[in-house]
C-alpha cells in the first residue's frame, strides 16, 4: 500500500522546542510509519537535538533557507521541494493568513490536502495577517484548532476539527518517590515552598510580572524558592531584573532543559501570568502532573478541566501571593489517579489524539 507523504511546518521554526513543535513532535511520534511518510521544514537556524529527535521518532527533516532572512530564496526553495516530493498533504502550525504563501506554492503544485492548524488566539503581524485573510480562506481546504477561541481566531465563524494538545499522562503522572528523589538532586527539603514557570522568555509570558509575584511570596514565606525554566531573548534582562529585586539567591535559571517532567514532580504550585496564550501545554502538563497552578485569566479557560487551575487577573502581584499560598495545600498523592482519569476524559491525552489525528488524514487524502 503507498504511504501518505505528509510534509509539515511550524512556523514558530525548530530553533528552539516550544508549543507547536511539541505537539507535532508528539503526534508524529506515534504515527504509523508503515501508513505514512512524514517531513518537517527547519527553515534557518535549528535546534540540533530537537531534529535529533524527530529524526529518531522516524521523521525526516528538510531544512530550507530562513523565511525571515530572505523570503525569495525561502520560498524558490519550498516550490523546489514541493515538486520533488510530490506531497499528498501539507501540514500547517501558526496563528495567522501569513501562512498564505505556503498554503498558495502547495496548491499550485497540485497538493490537494491543505491543512492549517491553529495554536493561538492573536499574532504579531496584525496588518499582514488583515491583508491576506480573504486569500487565506480560499487557499485552505482543512481546518483544525487546538481550542475554541483558537478556532475563532484564525477560522472566524468557519468550521473547523477541535484536536486538543495532548500530552503523555504516563510520562507527566505524580509520582511521591520521584518528588522526594527530585527534591534531594535539588538539594532542597521536604517542606520548602518551590514555584515554578515554565516557558520562553519573552514578553508574552511576561516573566517581570512572575518577580514581582514571587518578592510578594517571599513577605509570607521567607524560605520559598522561584524556578524559572526555559530559555529565549529576555532570558538576560530578566536575570538582571532579579538581582536588581535582590532575589539572586531565591530565583534559580535552569536554562531549557530536557527533564521538565521531573522538575514537576518537586514543585508546590505553578503559575503562569501570560499576557496571551493559545492553549497552553504547560497547563495541561501540570494538571496530569495533580500540580496546582495560577494563571491569568487572559488566557482561556479551556485549558482547566479541573480544580486545581485558579484563574487571576494580571496587576495585583500580592493577591497572586496568596492564591499561591492557598493552592500550595493541595494533597498532590491523594489526586495522582484522579487527575490522569481526568484528563483522558477531557480530551488530552495523546495517544488518544494521534490516533484522531492520522485518521483524519487518511480520510482528507482519499477524497
Amino acid at each position: 500500500m503507498r504511504k501518505i507523504k505528509i510534509l509539515a511546518i511550524s512556523t514558530s521554526g525548530l530553533a528552539r522546542k516550544e508549543g507547536i513543535s511539541t505537539v507535532l513532535l508528539d503526534n508524529f511520534s506515534r504515527f504509523d510509519k508503515s501508513a505514512f511518510e512524514l517531513h518537517v521544514i527547519a527553515a534557518g537556524a535549528y535546534s540540533y537535538e530537537l531534529v535529533q529527535e524527530f529524526e529518531g521518532a522516524g521523521v525526516a527533516i528538510k531544512c530550507l533557507p530562513s523565511r525571515k532572512a530572505s523570503l525569495s530564496l525561502y520560498v524558490k526553495a519550498f516550490i523546489s521541494l514541493f515538486k520533488r516530493e510530490k506531497y499528498d498533504a501539507l501540514y500547517i502550525h501558526g496563528s495567522s493568513a501569513i501562512m498564505s504563501i505556503e498554503l498558495l506554492i502547495a496548491k499550485m503544485c497540485g497538493c490537494k490536502t491543505r491543512v492549517v492548524h491553529s495554536h493561538n488566539t492573536t499574532c504579531d503581524h496584525k496588518k499582514a495577517d488583515k491583508l491576506l485573510r480573504p486569500f487565506f480562506y480560499k487557499l485552505y481546504t482543512d481546518a483544525i484548532a487546538c481550542g475554541e477561541e483558537a478556532g475563532k481566531w484564525l477560522y472566524g465563524g468557519r468550521s473547523f476539527l477541535l484536536l486538543k494538545n495532548g500530552r503523555d499522562v504516563n510520562k507527566y503522572r505524580y509520582n511521591e518517590e520521584a518528588r522526594l528523589s527530585t527534591r534531594t538532586d535539588l538539594g532542597m527539603g521536604v517542606d520548602e515552598l518551590l514555584v515554578g514557570h515554565v516557558g520562553n522568555f519573552n514578553k508574552q509570558k511576561n516573566q517581570k510580572f512572575t518577580l514581582a509575584i514571587f518578592k510578594e511570596l517571599l513577605k509570607k514565606n521567607d524560605a520559598a524558592k522561584l524556578y524559572l525554566m526555559g530559555a529565549g531573548t529576555l532570558l538576560d534582562e530578566t536575570k538582571n531584573l532579579a538581582a536588581e529585586m535582590g532575589l539572586q539567591d531565591k530565583v534559580i535559571f535552569t536554562g531549557s532543559i530536557g527533564n521538565v517532567h521531573e522538575m514537576l514532580q518537586a514543585m508546590d504550585v505553578m503559575i503562569l501570568p501570560s499576557l496571551h496564550e493559545g492553549l497552553p501545554l504547560v497547563a495541561i502538563e501540570w494538571q496530569i502532573a495533580a500540580l496546582p497552578s495560577v494563571i491569568s485569566d487572559v488566557v482561556t479557560s479551556e485549558c482547566a478541566y479541573s480544580d486545581l487551575v485558579s484563574f487571576m487577573p494580571l496587576g495585583d502581584a500580592g493577591a497572586w501571593a496568596d492564591k499561591i499560598v492557598e493552592m500550595a495545600a493541595v494533597d498532590r498523592k491523594q489526586l495522582a489517579e484522579k487527575q490522569v482519569e481526568l484528563t483522558k476524559e477531557a480530551g488530552f491525552d495523546i495517544n488518544q489524539n494521534a490516533v484522531e489525528l492520522q485518521r483524519f488524514f487518511v480520510d482528507r487524502c482519499k477524497r
